[in-house]
């Protein structure tokens, strides 16, 4: 059986972030050490997509909307490799799973547009499944609405040609996606539960929120079950483990 493919999208100065992402895919796909694969995108990892049963990608702290003379070259390459990947993975429909950073490189790379307008802080939000979202094989798994930890920028403006929306929440639109039958990306964050969010909020500090909004942000994010989003991950892994 082929592995699958966990590509880490965040610096390696946020190592505890990655550890503790992969250690959930693993934990919600029920994958052992020989199922699935870790592959450090700033390293620029020589990529095969057709190597692996399907491929997800983290979330990160880089934007697509930063101007290239402020990226770092960790910044590019994960860039470019990333992009490369998405690449061959649209032009064969395979299994793909993007999470917020992921999710957004899909839609760049078929021609849609971020916008600032649907950013969300880091926080708790429900997300909605529609019609397509309740008849899709992998998010028919899911409940009709969830929680779901959310915290971007950015978010799909214009949605590309011949893409499926399947989930939204409040100031979202945009909140799941699949491109043909195998590709898909979501905005919020199925990997991060209530341990995760703590674990980020120590590590950020007030980088992101006055200091005085850390406790608030923290009880809003960590009263919640998120045993619900993280089907999402089993899911696909059942999907596509053969």
């Amino acid at each position: 059986m082929k592995p699958f493919a966990f590509l880490a999208a965040r610096p390696a100065f946020a190592a505890d972030i990655r550890r503790d992402e992969f250690a959930v895919v693993k934990r919600d796909g029920r994958l052992s050490d020989a199922e699935i694969v870790y592959l450090p995108l700033a390293e620029r990892p020589q990529i095969d997509p057709e190597d692996y049963a399907g491929i997800i990608v983290s979330g990160s702290q880089y934007g697509f909307g930063v101007v290239d003379e402020a990226k770092t070259p960790d910044q590019i390459a994960t860039e470019e490799v990333l992009f490369d990947v998405v690449k061959q993975v649209l032009a064969k429909d395979l299994p793909f799973l993007g999470l917020c950073y992921g999710h957004q490189a899909v839609a760049l790379s078929l021609g849609g547009t971020l916008s600032a307008e649907y950013g969300e802080e880091l926080s708790t939000v429900s997300i909605h499944l529609n019609d397509d979202g309740r008849a899709d094989p992998i998010f028919s798994q899911l409940p009709d609405s969830f929680p779901a930890i959310v915290g971007h920028d950015d978010a799909i403006g214009v949605v590309p040609a011949n893409t499926t929306v399947l989930a939204s929440s409040e100031l979202c639109p945009v909140q799941a996606i699949r491109y043909g039958d195998n590709v898909y990306g979501v905005q919020f964050h199925p990997e991060i539960d209530a341990d995760g969010v703590g674990l980020r909020l120590d590590y950020y500090g007030d980088v992101y929120f006055a200091a005085e909004q850390v406790e608030r942000v923290r009880a809003q994010t960590t009263s919640h079950d998120y045993a619900a989003c993280a089907v999402l991950i089993g899911a696909f892994v059942d999907r596509y483990r053969s």
